[in-house]
């Protein structure tokens, strides 16, 4: 007899565009994404309805770089500690379908945990409807259900037949969550609403009886000549986390308006986390279980906790190289600094944001008063913290974001976008091209929602629905400032402009040879003990810069439009109203239009 089971979903994102102004409930998106009369689904013919069109499928930076959505990982291991004799499906749409796994199960589950960030929401919508016609039950969390609790009963409860059986988490899926859900699950009283505020806890990890999902492929490192095809084949990114939370409130960040208890600084300890490393390679060490990227927002955070977990891997036996994100602070401390890179420190992901001190002050980044303090100019600051980091073997890339307030554009040879990428190539770094977004839950999403500055619609609004797919902060969604003529088309442009000086393929393979000879002469602890690992330390800090040089390739997909579907710019295009910025990109659109 076959075990009941529960499938764990983290949706992929859709380009659903091509709807505004034309959707009159959220089952038009159902319509749109299968071909087919949402009027006519029933229960028994529900799982033709959850086979999305995938030319319409909008691959997002994660999927990209090919990480792999923890927290579903996460919940699934919960709910593995919380029930046993229950089987665990993870399921993306992409690389298992839950139509699929349904179908071949030949039962209903007992439940389906769709965790969403904002840009994936409308596919957790459709999905959650889909699967309510068959009475199966939903519990929908994650960043974007935290930050805006009313969007489950505008666009989900609303439209289902059998409301009572979708039920949305609050903040973090703890223990004490997870098991509450399973028992009214079982119990079949689910309650519409959980509140949890435990981020991380200890022994959440290696169950062995979740049924995984297989690696993502890095397809379009293809595009690198030869050694593009070899690290297809050999890398995989495993994330994991020590800690999770952040105290800063940059007014861009989607969780700066959650309650602080819900968002607070929540830790496991270093032996778990240490132990889940070694639980990777238990069986022999490889290129699939040798990279990893540590999770929190900034490693920095952990303080005391960051210190012992970095001495118990640099004692231990396991032979890592990880990426975190983390502030350009550490620069500043070269004692932790050689600590990291002796535990296996390759690469970090460091938001810098802007070269305008304006700029910083405006989004409320911290490292503002450490500038002024240096008596540098922001450029001299980066520059030299940046190189700090490179002579300890670490690659770096940064994150700018394009259409804040005091952003230049004087013409096509002369504007912000290209002065940030000049700036990268010449310090050697690789580049993720953001566009001003408003993330709901953001203090800037709030401002823009009370002054009506956004583009496509007021929250709760289908045209909001529809709009949350591009909240992957490659386009903005709010009208830009006056510096850049208040043209979303214009902030695109030089986005695009910007990642193609800093991130083509002779460009990132200097940066990767840069940084194979700075990680070679700064080898970690396990290169300074054989020219191999020392050799595969180098050979990490290369592949990192080439795996983040797959952001061009990214802003081709989501620039074109293909297939009847609307690519970005000429979407952009068609709503600019300013008649000379049109003009001037003429040419720049046209080669879009396919």
């Amino acid at each position: 007899m076959c075990n009941d089971y529960i499938i764990v979903y983290n949706p992929p994102t859709y380009n659903i565009m091509n709807l505004m102004d034309h959707i009159s409930t959220p089952l038009d998106i159902i319509s749109y994404l299968t071909k087919s009369n949402i009027s006519q689904i029933n229960k028994d013919n529900f799982i033709d309805f959850l086979y999305f069109d995938e030319q319409k499928h909008r691959k997002g930076m994660i999927e990209t770089l090919g990480i792999e959505c923890y927290s579903a990982i996460y919940i699934a291991n919960q709910i593995r500690k919380s029930i046993q004799n229950f089987d665990i499906y993870l399921c993306d749409q992409i690389r298992k379908n839950i139509g699929e796994i349904i179908s071949v199960k030949g039962f209903y589950p007992k439940g389906v945990f769709i965790t969403a960030m904002s840009s994936n929401f409308p596919t957790a919508v459709a999905v959650s409807i889909i699967l309510n016609y068959a009475k199966i039950p939903v519990i929908i969390g994650g960043i974007h259900v935290s930050t805006s609790q009313e969007d489950v009963n505008i666009f989900i409860r609303k439209y289902c037949p059998y409301p009572e059986i979708v039920s949305q988490v609050v903040g973090p899926g703890d223990s004490n969550v997870i098991k509450n859900i399973v028992t009214d699950l079982i119990s079949k009283r689910l309650s519409p609403n959980y509140l949890g505020e435990t981020s991380i806890e200890n022994g959440v990890w290696g169950a062995t009886d979740v049924y995984s999902l297989p690696p993502m492929k890095l397809y379009l490192l293809k595009r690198i000549p030869i050694i593009g095809k070899l690290l297809l084949k050999i890398i995989r990114i495993n994330p994991i986390t020590p800690y999770l939370g952040c105290p800063y409130s940059c007014n861009f960040c989607s969780i700066s308006t959650v309650p602080k208890k819900q968002r607070k600084f929540t830790t496991r300890t270093a032996d778990d986390f240490i132990e889940e490393i070694m639980s990777f390679q238990k069986k022999g060490i490889n290129f699939l279980n040798r990279f990893f990227f540590f999770l929190p927002d900034n490693l920095l955070l952990g303080g005391k906790l960051l210190h012992e977990i970095l001495d118990k891997l640099i004692s231990s036996e396991v032979k890592i190289n990880y990426a975190a994100q983390i502030s350009i602070d550490i620069a500043s401390d070269k004692e932790l600094l050689k600590k990291m890179r002796l535990s296996g420190a390759t690469h970090f992901f460091i938001g810098l944001e802007s070269l305008d001190i304006r700029n910083l002050e405006y989004i409320g980044k911290h490292v503002v008063k450490y500038i002024k303090k240096s008596g540098l100019t922001i450029e001299e600051y980066y520059r030299k913290q940046i190189k700090i980091i490179q002579d300890f073997g670490i690659s770096v890339h940064a994150s700018f974001i394009l259409g804040l307030p005091y952003d230049i554009f004087k013409s096509k040879y002369n504007h912000t976008g290209l002065s940030i990428a000049e700036f990268c190539v010449k310090n050697h770094i690789g580049l993720q091209p953001c566009s001003l977004t408003d993330l709901p839950g953001s203090i800037n999403f709030q401002q823009s929602q009370k002054n009506q500055q956004y583009l496509y619609g007021k929250q709760g609004t289908l045209n909001y629905l529809v709009s949350l797919c591009v909240t992957d902060l490659t386009e903005p969604n709010r009208i830009p400032p006056d510096s850049l003529y208040n043209s979303p088309l214009l902030v695109f442009y030089m986005a695009y402009e910007e990642v193609h000086k800093a991130a083509n393929t002779p460009t990132a393979l200097m940066n990767g040879l840069f940084m194979f000879y700075k990680s070679f002469l700064y080898p970690t602890k396990n290169g300074r003990n054989s020219l191999k690992e020392r050799i595969i330390d180098s050979i990490w800090a290369f592949a990192s810069q080439i795996s983040v040089s797959q952001y061009i390739d990214h802003g081709e997909m989501i620039s074109y439009s293909l297939n009847g579907i609307t690519g970005t710019v000429e979407r952009l295009y068609d709503i600019e109203s300013n008649m000379g910025i049109k003009h001037m990109l003429k040419d720049f659109v046209y080669k879009f239009f396919r």
